[in-house]
């Protein structure tokens, strides 16, 4: 009979846990099986589980060897391969190694020559399991090089003939990558931004990449290193929904938002003169200035008149043709894209018919069930028959790509360390492209990546995510999570992990359970890091990991170890005693900030907008606000002493809590000086924060009840350098970074 808490184990759904506060939490049991539903095991008939079980248990001996295996840098390099033990030691052994770069290797050998590791019974037989070590019998001089090698085997003992699966065999490096300068101990502060809230005279209505390119500029002419950007990865342009514009809920993680794209700078822009026309028109120009003044972004009307000027932009006659340079590259792009990529324009293309014929297509479980299958022959037809729409959203993506490289270049040529940061979503809606297209099947829809309770959370957290299943994951060879990084680390210097918890489990929460009822799924933390690594050193890429909340000790040191960034936020940086530790004292291996996208704005804290706002919206009773408005003066208190004991301001900025009501152009320059004399390599200050924005760009916890990621700044990019207040601030962030930069090299020296 199976025991299926047992079985839960093994398939790595996790019995306990240490929750925020430091306090050992038990999963239920009801919890565990809910779980292992959702992770596709069917409950309701034990019989036909244990046969399952079985079958899956003995897997990997007919395999012989693992479907992948994730070597790096210093570790013994070795296969493991499994083996009846009624094998005959004799047997002969014969072995292919092709790498990357198409080099191929092989030998034979006898299995004896394989050192054996273990012996282990499976289902009453006995396997041996075999070390085969890397680089056997190579050439001296060849050292085996990281990337993503092939390996097979086949054994014949005479008797029996043995053909192990094709293994992908990937070496990856120790640490990920860290720029020169980072390495020689410059310390860094850029700006971070949601990008669509980025107001320009030119855009229209919503920040697009030719206001980064102008951002990046303005930037670097301050002194800063970086922008720091939202997720942008492709939305659902077809859907009417005014919130389903969430950055970290996306249709795939692996294209880009076409909302970006600034039409102006397309080339075959310049050669449509029915576009120009349009462009040019009174009614039009109107209409976008209408759309620049407004203080939210309007998603649906922006999307509207883009796509309507792209559609005349567009020539499928021409870039279809290979003959001209535009052509190839077009081309060149599709190759490139593959198979994800049309899967992308087909799903964009095919809501948006649904939508346009009145069928609420919010996701493809709403398509006929006749293309819910994203590889049947009623979809590949419908294909066929609409290529050219296809081919057109096609062609969004590889504007907007060819825009992001654009300003990312720029960026490069002005001497940025890092130019463009870029960040990656903890994963995708149910209804998403990514699972839609899923033919790795590694997607669990039903259920939801979230968290457990915790102190911003206190009933859990279900975030509308579906969850990868990680041993389909490994099963697959890990492609998508592979494809997922380096689709993530073009065009940036640096790219954000969200929730890098999840590089070590995710909270699952199964279908029709509160978010408290999950429990923790391990991920291959190991395979996971080493290619995030990988990656990471070829594309030149750093990696900030965003490891607040509840994360294990054993992640922490994990990601310490391979280079990772660690994620530093002021406000939840207290001692024991209550006071604010000095930022001098942070983890040096690390990314500082004072605010994110998710917490109030500094003006919004200090004033106590936020603990108003959430009172409006329903988040906070009276009680609560008296409550949190109390801590609140008292943490006040405790900044302006932490800010004057360690002289980040004089006596400018008061020393009494009380006699600042408000937040003062004085206080907020001290704050980011503050911060920027710390020990952190990285510092990002938020854009709201130089120009006295109240309002948040989201409230957690809420949906259509407060206009979430629409907020727009209040100041145009061309402006920037206007304000007296920006000078002053981006003044003060450099020469406390020299300071830092300087004191990190003198300790460095001694040491």
């Amino acid at each position: 009979m199976l025991d299926l808490e047992k079985f839960a184990d093994q398939v790595g759904i996790a019995r306990d846990y240490i929750d925020a506060n430091g306090q050992y939490t038990v999963i239920s049991h009801e919890a565990r099986m809910a779980t292992l539903g959702a992770m596709g095991y069917d409950l309701s008939d034990l019989d036909a589980l244990e046969r399952r079980a079985a079958l899956e248990e003995m897997a990997p001996y007919n395999d012989i060897i693992d479907p992948v295996t994730v070597i790096r840098t210093g570790e013994r390099p070795f296969i493991m391969v499994r083996t009846p033990d009624v094998m005959s030691e004799s047997a002969v052994l014969q072995w292919q190694l092709v790498l990357e770069d198409g080099r191929k290797f092989g030998d034979t050998m006898l299995v004896s020559e394989l050192e054996i590791a273990d012996f282990k019974e499976v289902q009453g037989r006995l396997f041996a399991l075999r070390r085969f070590i890397l680089p056997f019998e190579l050439p001296r001089d060849l050292e085996l090089p990281l990337g993503y090698h092939h390996f097979k085997l086949t054994i014949d003992d005479g008797v029996k003939h043995y053909d192990s699966i094709e293994q992908l065999l990937i070496l990856t490096p120790l640490k990920c990558y860290v720029p020169e300068a980072m390495a020689q101990g410059k310390k860094l502060w850029g700006a971070s931004v949601q990008l669509y809230s980025v107001r320009s005279r030119t855009n229209w209505g919503v920040g697009d990449f030719h206001d980064l390119k102008l951002l990046l500029q303005a930037v670097h002419e301050r002194g800063g290193e970086f922008v720091g950007l939202n997720p942008m990865h492709a939305g659902y342009p077809a859907s009417p929904d005014p919130d389903m514009i969430s950055p970290y809920s996306p249709s795939s993680r692996r294209w880009l938002n076409i909302i970006y794209i600034s039409v102006p700078d397309i080339p075959e822009f310049a050669s449509s003169k029915k576009a120009r026309d349009l462009v040019n028109s009174p009614a039009f120009t109107k209409k976008l200035q209408a759309l620049r003044d407004r203080e939210y972004v309007d998603y649906k009307a922006v999307l509207d008149l883009k796509l309507k000027v792209l559609e005349l932009v567009y020539d499928h006659n021409r870039m279809s043709d290979r003959r001209s340079i535009r052509g190839k590259k077009f081309a060149e792009f599709v190759k490139n894209g593959g198979q994800s990529l049309i899967n992308m324009a087909t799903y964009d293309a095919l809501q948006r018919e649904l939508y346009a014929k009145g069928v609420n297509a919010w996701g493809w479980p709403k398509f006929p069930k006749e293309y819910q299958d994203c590889n049947s022959p009623f979809l590949e037809q419908w294909r066929k028959n609409n290529l050219k729409t296809v081919m057109f959203y096609c062609y969004l993506q590889f504007v907007a790509q060819e825009q992001l490289e654009d300003a990312y270049a720029s960026a490069q040529k002005r001497g940025m360390i890092l130019g463009t940061y870029r960040d990656l979503a903890v994963g995708v809606s149910e209804g998403s492209c990514d699972v839609w297209s899923d033919s790795d099947k590694i997607y669990r829809g039903q259920a939801e990546v979230g968290a457990p309770p915790d102190t911003l959370g206190p009933l859990g957290q279900a975030w509308g995510l579906a969850p990868m299943e990680p041993h389909a994951l490994r099963r697959s060879r890990y492609a998508q999570l592979i494809e997922l990084y380096r689709s993530n680390m073009q065009s940036c210097g640096a790219l954000r992990i969200d929730h890098a918890a999840g590089l070590y489990r995710f909270w699952w929460v199964p279908p029709k359970r509160k978010a408290v009822d999950g429990a923790y799924v391990y991920n291959h933390m190991h395979d996971w890091l080493g290619i995030l690594a990988l990656e990471s050193q070829r594309h030149k890429c750093l990696i900030i990991t965003e490891d607040l909340g509840t994360i294990p000790l054993e992640l922490r040191v994990a990601l310490k170890e391979i280079g990772a960034y660690s994620y530093k936020l002021f406000f939840g940086e207290r001692a024991f005693d209550g006071g604010y530790i000095a930022p001098q004292d942070y983890e040096p291996q690390a990314l500082s900030a004072l605010t994110t996208h998710d917490m109030p704005t500094l003006k919004g804290w200090w004033s106590h907008y936020d603990l108003t706002l959430g009172k409006e919206l329903g988040i906070y009773n009276e009680q609560d606000v008296a409550r949190m408005g109390g801590e609140r003066e008292d943490a006040k208190q405790r900044i302006l002493d932490s800010l004057h004991g360690l002289g980040s301001v004089g006596e400018e900025v008061p020393r009494r809590v009380a006699d600042i009501p408000e937040m003062t152009d004085a206080l907020v320059v001290g704050l980011e000086r503050h911060m920027c004399r710390g020990s952190c390599a990285l510092f990002a200050s938020q854009l709201e924060d130089w120009t006295g924005v109240l309002k948040p760009v989201n409230v957690p916890g809420t949906f259509r009840e407060y206009p979430n990621w629409r907020r727009k700044l209040t100041v145009n990019v061309e402006d920037l350098d206007k304000q007296p207040l920006v000078k002053e601030v981006t003044t003060a962030m450099s020469q406390a970074r020299a300071e830092a930069s300087s004191k990190s090299r003198v300790e460095a020296s001694q040491n």
